[in-house]
């Protein structure tokens, strides 16, 4: 394992202590938990992103020219993607 740092807010940190006694074990531990289940999640969502996405270029390529390559139509969705989330994002602000 590496050391690491990290900020959490005085709450996180209570809140942490309390758990980490009451199931007898390490702040450390359940930081380590939280993020392997972080993880976890976000690499089934990727393997779910990528499936989507082989879907819409399957859709889109029965809409258009057949000359246009499935890497300019996935950097299109990606581009349109991101664009959406930053304009959402804003939004917050």
């Amino acid at each position: 394992m590496q050391r690491t740092n990290i900020y959490l807010s005085q709450d996180q940190l209570r809140l942490l202590k309390h758990l980490a006694a009451a199931e007898n074990k390490s702040v450390s531990d359940l930081v380590r938990q939280a993020v392997d289940e972080f993880l976890r999640e976000r690499l089934k969502e990727s393997s779910n992103w990528q499936a989507e996405m082989d879907a819409l270029v399957k859709r889109v390529r029965s809409r258009v020219e057949q000359d246009i390559s499935e890497e300019e139509i996935e950097e299109d969705v990606r581009v349109a993607k991101k664009e959406a989330r930053e304009a959402r994002n804003e939004g917050r602000h």
